[in-house]
């Protein structure tokens, strides 16, 4: 899965939840918030 649909698959199945949707994913909120700026995801 490219790394822009796991991170749009986890914030749905986090509900929006940045801190679930990264705990999911395995990475700190802060690395999120930076591959979700580079992606262009809000």
């Amino acid at each position: 899965m490219p790394e822009s649909a796991a991170i749009r698959e986890a914030l749905a199945v986090a509900g929006g939840n940045v801190s679930r949707a990264a705990h999911l994913l395995g990475i700190s909120r802060a690395s999120l918030y930076r591959l979700m700026a580079r992606h262009g995801i809000e």
